[in-house]
């Protein structure tokens, strides 16, 4: 059985994948879709591309994501 914190890492992941290619969602879509801040959503995602998630993803995939966790981490999110 899937646990609630792993669907929620999923819906994260598919998040990332689905805006990523846009510059990631804006600070109303975390809102609306995870109630999380920006700050929130980029040390989740963070913490799952750290954990055993990360190697069931694309390595591509996977590496796009770090670089964008690391650009994230030293710059605001998008507010519109």
């Amino acid at each position: 059985m899937i646990d609630d914190s792993a669907i929620e890492d999923m819906r994260i992941i598919e998040f990332a994948r689905r805006w990523l290619p846009y510059g990631g969602g804006t600070t109303g879509d975390l809102l609306v879709e995870f109630g999380m801040t920006p700050a929130c959503y980029i040390a989740r995602l963070d913490s799952i591309l750290t954990g055993p998630t990360a190697n069931q993803l694309d390595p591509n995939f996977r590496d796009d994501l770090r670089r964008f966790v690391s650009l994230r981490a030293s710059r605001p999110a998008p507010t519109s």
